[in-house]
C-alpha cells in the first residue's frame, strides 16, 4: 500500500507547484516582450511605453495573484507584494502617457527596475537556504537592477550617426539603445524563469515520487 504524504509535506509541495507556475507565467511574458522587441524595427518612444506598460501590468497582476492566492513569496509576501503593485503602477501610467517621450520612458523603466530589482534580489538573499527559487530570484533581481541603471545613464538626447553593411546607413538613438537593452534583459530574464520553473516543477515530481513509493 503506498504510504501517505504527511500533512506538513504535502502543504510544502503545493506551495512548490504555486511557485513553479507563476515563475512559468512570469518568463513567458518576459519572453513574449523580449521576442517582440526584436522583432520589431521601429524602436520609437511610443513603442517603448506601450510593449513595456503591457508586460509591466501583466508581470505585476501575476505576482499579486501569486502571492495572494498562492505560495511563490514564501515568506516575503510584503516584498514581493510591494514588486507587483510596482509593476502595476508603471505599466499602468507607462500606458496612459505613451507619448511622454524617451526620456520618461528611461525614467519609469529605470525608477521601476531598480525597486523590482532589489526587492527580488533581497528577497532571495533572505530566503536563500529554504525556499527553490532564491537563487534565480536574486539573478533577476540583479540583472533587473542592471537595467535600471543603464536606463538612469542613457543620455536621452544621444543620436549617432552610422554605415552599416553595403553602405546601408542608419541612426542609432537613445530610444533604440533603451528599447534594444530592455529587450535582451527581457529575453534573459524570460529564459531563466523558464527553465527554473520547468526545474522546479521536475524536483516536486521526484519528491512527490519518494513519498508515494512503498
Amino acid at each position: 500500500m503506498p504510504s501517505a504524504a504527511p500533512p506538513d509535506r504535502g502543504r510544502r509541495l503545493i506551495g512548490v507547484v504555486a511557485a513553479w507556475i507563476a515563475q512559468l507565467a512570469r518568463g513567458v511574458l518576459a519572453l513574449v516582450l523580449g521576442v517582440t522587441i526584436t522583432l520589431t524595427l521601429e524602436h520609437s518612444p511610443l513603442f517603448g511605453l506601450l510593449t513595456f506598460g503591457g508586460f509591466a501590468v501583466l508581470s505585476g497582476a501575476v505576482l499579486l495573484v501569486a502571492t495572494l492566492r498562492g505560495a511563490y513569496a514564501g515568506r516575503m509576501r510584503a516584498a514581493f507584494l510591494a514588486q507587483g503593485a510596482a509593476g502595476l503602477v508603471a505599466g499602468v501610467v507607462a500606458l496612459a502617457v505613451p507619448t511622454g517621450g524617451v526620456a520618461f520612458l528611461a525614467l519609469l523603466v529605470g525608477g521601476w527596475a531598480v525597486v523590482s530589482g532589489l526587492l527580488e534580489a533581497a528577497s532571495g538573499i533572505l530566503t536563500r537556504s529554504v525556499a527553490p527559487l532564491a537563487r534565480d530570484w536574486i539573478i533577476t533581481g540583479a540583472l533587473t537592477v542592471v537595467l535600471g541603471v543603464v536606463a538612469f545613464a542613457l543620455p536621452p538626447d544621444f543620436v549617432q550617426a552610422f554605415a552599416g553593411e553595403k553602405g546601408n546607413a542608419g541612426t542609432l538613438t537613445s530610444s533604440v539603445i533603451l528599447i534594444g537593452v530592455i529587450g535582451a534583459w527581457a529575453i534573459l530574464i524570460g529564459v531563466l524563469q523558464v527553465i527554473s520553473a520547468v526545474t522546479v516543477r521536475s524536483d516536486r515530481s521526484a519528491r512527490t515520487d519518494r513519498v508515494v513509493t512503498p
